[in-house]
């Protein structure tokens, strides 16, 4: 029988001697692999965490003591030993067990974490909370120090003189290598004796800890524990830990997919697009806050390296750079995930558009994501730019129209975003009109259409297409159009459509998004037009691929057509 046979719950792990523990963490760590080779996951980063979570559980006495993961995608492990072993194989599948922590999931999980620095934050808050006879554990990995938010929660800590305890996993990584000033310093803490590196934060240091010893751990963990002081223990570990192609290749290996890619994704068009560009003005400058290979972006860092910033996980300041950068006459791409342009929406706002400036927003995994749940679900963007009214927004419908979109930005002198799902570039199309500014396209078009779909994404127009099909065999003609300016809207297209029955698809909120713009514009003009809107009304969305997603939403192709051909003859 297996040790993992019979650890359920941390309380199973402190009847077990160090040398069955050690024998746990392989299994674990046999348990990680397997799983993630079969539904995909974030690898790497987990096989780096194995003892130093084993550990944590062995000392700590959670669920009353709160260990508080950041990033969230170094939990397996935790899962594994908080009841949830026996549905790893459901990982990030159709409402499966989540990739990250999900207090619905376990009173294990402190809170929902897929984003990188919150941890300390979150701490600070319980830490004024709870009572003095529970212990905070933040278990932070090194790249989410590069976080503006980590220092604003360094310096809470400092004030509020209550003990906490921050686990510093230390593994010189984010996604891509890390990046830096607090990069460095690390690296210096690992070659010079400093005694006290995070006096300032009236922090006790406890360091180096090689993350893979679990006698050193556990030692370091009950140090801290029993200690009245705020505590930062430095752990040493390595990412891909125990499979030697993710430890030599940590950055590959730190999301794995079980798909094999046939066609180039948006991301790599962007990649590529971009390098051109930069060939061609020597003005272009491309900027990542540590997700150069998840944009595409790694080839253009190694062919323009001098036109290049990895700023580390630190969004706002990378938007905020960009308008510098622009002032400064260069011309800026930003590429980023759209859940992350959340976090630097202020820069966007204030330091951007107040400033008119010509910044170029490369905004990937935008709408339905698959696998991530709810943390990186990229369905806000379209409400809260939008709202902008110096930012034209535009949405490529497929890889040819994202490169065309990019050589038209190198002349647009004004905020510009371009928003592109998390995949690849299977979209076949006859019709690619030049782009002019505010103008929509049809895709489809026919004379005698009963109604029109105004579809905006590459996924959307895609199922509008999918939809027009099944209506034509149900003997109902519809129109597609192509809204790849989200905004400025096509105005004079909207004017020539409003007496045909309108169905409107997007992969975003329904609140403030596309739909709710056109029924705007027809009210506010006087026009009447019986407008539908696809498009998401609840919020979090069911976990898992996406079409699975879309289904459970009504906005897949199938649900789509079944709605529009229930109205067209209900009301015929």
């Amino acid at each position: 029988m297996k040790i993992l046979d019979k650890v359920n719950y941390p309380q199973d792990l402190k009847k077990l001697t160090l040398s069955q523990l050690t024998a746990l963490c392989s299994e674990i760590r046999q348990l990680i692999l397997d799983t993630v080779f079969r539904c995909g996951g974030h690898l790497s980063s987990n096989l780096g965490a194995v003892e130093t979570v084993v550990a944590l559980h062995y000392v700590f006495n959670a669920p009353k003591d709160k260990i508080i993961f950041d990033v969230g995608h170094q939990c397996y492990a935790h899962k594994i030993l908080t009841g949830r072993k026996d549905l790893l194989s459901t990982l990030r599948g159709d409402e499966g067990l989540a990739g990250f922590p999900k207090r619905q999931e376990s009173v294990y999980d402190v809170a929902n974490t897929g984003h990188a620095s919150t941890s300390i934050s979150l701490a600070c808050g319980l830490a004024r909370a709870l009572n003095d006879g529970e212990q905070i554990v933040s278990f932070i990995g090194d790249g989410a120090m590069t976080g503006g938010l980590t220092y604003e929660a360094l310096n809470d800590l400092a004030c509020l003189k209550k003990k906490q305890i921050i686990v510093l996993n230390d593994n010189e990584m984010s996604i891509s290598k890390n990046v830096g000033l607090i990069s460095d310093y690390l690296q210096r803490l690992k070659r010079e004796k400093v005694t006290r590196p995070f006096a300032l934060f009236g922090l006790k240091y406890v360091g180096i800890v090689d993350g893979h010893d679990l006698k050193a751990l556990i030692k370091a963990f009950n140090k801290a524990k029993n200690s009245e002081d705020a505590v930062i223990i430095h752990v040493l570990t390595k990412k891909g830990k125990g499979y030697a192609d993710a430890e030599e290749n940590p950055e590959k290996y730190h999301g794995y997919s079980v798909s094999a890619q046939k066609y180039p994704t948006f991301s790599q068009i962007c990649g590529e697009k971009l390098c051109e560009l930069a060939q061609k003005d020597s003005d272009v400058y491309a900027v990542t806050a540590a997700m150069a290979s998840g944009t595409g972006l790694d080839v253009y860092e190694k062919k323009f390296p001098e036109r290049f910033a990895d700023v580390g996980i630190a969004e706002a300041h990378a938007a905020c750079m960009c308008a510098g950068l622009a002032i400064g006459g260069k011309k800026p791409y930003f590429a980023v995930y759209s859940t992350f342009l959340q976090r630097a929406y202020d820069q966007l706002v204030h330091d951007i558009c107040l400033n008119n400036l010509p910044v170029t927003l490369c905004i990937d995994r935008c709408g339905v994501v698959a696998g991530d749940g709810e943390t990186h679900q990229g369905v806000f963007d379209i409400s809260f730019m939008r709202a902008l009214p110096s930012l034209t927004v535009f949405a490529p419908k497929d890889g040819e129209e994202l490169r065309a979109v990019l050589d038209w930005s190198l002349n647009y002198d004004k905020p510009l975003a371009i928003r592109y799902p998390k995949a690849e570039d299977d979209f076949e199309y006859s019709v690619h009109t030049p782009i002019e500014p505010g103008k929509w396209e049809y895709v489809l078009q026919d004379s005698a259409s009963d109604a029109v779909i105004i579809a905006t994404g590459a996924i959307c127009v895609k199922n509008a297409c999918k939809a027009a099909e099944i209506l034509k065999e149900n003997g109902i003609s519809v129109d597609v159009i192509n809204a790849r300016f989200i905004s400025p809207m096509d105005e004079t297209m909207l004017r020539k459509i409003a007496s045909k029955k309108i169905f409107t698809s997007e992969d975003g909120v329904r609140t403030g998004g596309l739909g709710e713009g056109i029924i705007s514009y027809y009210a506010e003009n006087g026009i009447k037009a019986d407008v539908t809107v696809f498009a998401f009304d609840k919020f979090p969305y069911p976990q898992g691929s996406v079409n699975f997603i879309l289904k459970s939403t009504g906005t897949d192709a199938q649900s789509i057509a079944a709605r529009i051909t229930d109205k067209v003859k209900n009301e015929a």
